[in-house]
């Protein structure tokens, strides 16, 4: 078994750390895909003199780190918006995770980014609960606008996946997209490069005044910071919380027929946030769990080893009629809210933004902030105006 993230970039060259003083028009401090992102919203809509700064590399964080299992549901679900933030606010902020996770696959596409990129239909299980109520539930606001969702139960639901633990299921068409996290913003990283971004790594931000950054060979003057650096953000609303991620070794097709993922799919588990599983373009299990707040003595633990003897008991129940070994297996940390809907500071020339949960809503959000900075209106206004 390798203690190492999966995801590989051979083909991509570090940039040089920042060895000069220089002055910028927009400052990001922050290389994953929520920062990388906002640059690449930025230049497209001709905003001039960006730079952005990364502690480390690019995506070298959670982002890196994470599954590149992008959906709609399963962090937050369409439910859980409604009862919180009213049913006009919950489908506001519901057609913009759409259109967050739409803008990856248009972006991967247009830009020609080499990252597995894969449109995918996700199935939302429940296991054998006293009651299915919550998941029906679900299902019923989520029919009202998504028209063609199912319901699965029974054989329907063996058809997408043969399970014994799944008794119900939601299943979604269009609503996931699989990537290779690491290429993806890697490779965007060098698409804003093209369109006049400055990008430095290995260039870590060690002090902040009002309009100048100060990295370790270099002072960098401003007119507006944006701060994305999601679980070093010093907000007291983003927790820190751990998720492992194991990877097996590629499945035959007879194995993948076993299963019913000849056809892959993105497959949630409603009980635990972040039980995740599809399968990699080699054709490998890859299994997600956890969402625990870490103390600080159990950030940089890799991997966890409480969530990597869950992640096998899981599996044993998920595919009795499997054999196969775990070949890798690795932690990462990464900062959400309690509701898990990001948070968006803004005070002077300087935004703070973290909690974003998922790659899809850092997507969306950084299409919102950039809107904001260049005073175009943002169908998001609505919902972030408190």
């Amino acid at each position: 078994m390798k203690y190492e993230v999966f995801w590989k970039n051979p083909g991509y060259k570090v940039r040089a750390p920042l060895k000069k003083d220089i002055e910028c028009d927009y400052l990001i401090v922050g290389g994953g895909v929520l920062g990388v992102s906002l640059a690449y919203f930025l230049a497209t809509h001709q905003a001039k003199n960006i730079v952005l700064i990364e502690k480390n590399t690019i995506a070298s964080g959670a982002t890196g780190k994470s599954a590149g299992f992008l959906t709609l549901k399963g962090e937050l679900d369409l439910d859980s918006i409604v009862k919180k933030h009213g049913m006009k606010k919950g489908i506001i902020f519901w057609k913009g995770n759409h259109e967050g996770l739409n803008l990856m696959k248009n972006i991967a596409k247009k830009e020609k980014i080499d990252c597995d990129a894969e449109n995918l239909h996700t199935v939302y299980g429940m296991l054998p609960y006293p009651s299915h109520r919550f998941l029906l539930k679900e299902y019923e606001i989520e029919k009202k606008i998504e028209k063609t969702t199912r319901w699965l139960s029974g054989d329907e639901l063996k058809k997408q996946i043969n399970t014994p633990l799944f008794k119900h299921a939601i299943l979604s068409f269009d609503h996931g997209l699989s990537v290779n996290p690491l290429k993806y913003t890697q490779g965007l990283s060098q698409v804003i490069e093209k369109k006049g971004v400055a990008v430095y790594e290995h260039t870590p931000l060690i002090k902040l005044q009002k309009d100048s950054a100060e990295t370790p060979h270099g002072s960098i003057k401003f007119k507006k910071i944006i701060i994305a650096i999601d679980v070093d953000i010093r907000n007291k609303k983003v927790k820190n919380r751990k998720s492992t991620i194991i990877i097996t070794k590629p499945l035959t097709h007879a194995q993948r027929e076993s299963i019913n993922m000849v056809e892959n799919k993105l497959v949630w588990d409603t009980k635990i946030r972040y039980h995740y599983l599809k399968l990699t373009k080699d054709s490998r299990i890859l299994l997600g769990f956890g969402d625990r707040i870490v103390q600080k003595e159990q950030k940089n633990t890799n991997p966890h080893r409480p969530h990597v003897e869950k992640i096998k008991e899981f599996l044993k129940k998920l595919f009795p009629q499997l054999s196969i070994e775990i070949e890798y297996v690795w932690s990462g940390t990464f900062g959400v809210t309690e509701d898990y809907i990001p948070v968006i500071e803004k005070k002077e020339n300087k935004i703070s933004v973290g909690g974003a949960s998922s790659q899809v809503v850092c997507t969306m959000v950084a299409k919102h902030i950039a809107y904001k900075l260049l005073g175009i209106k943002s169908d998001l206004d609505a919902f972030f105006k408190d």
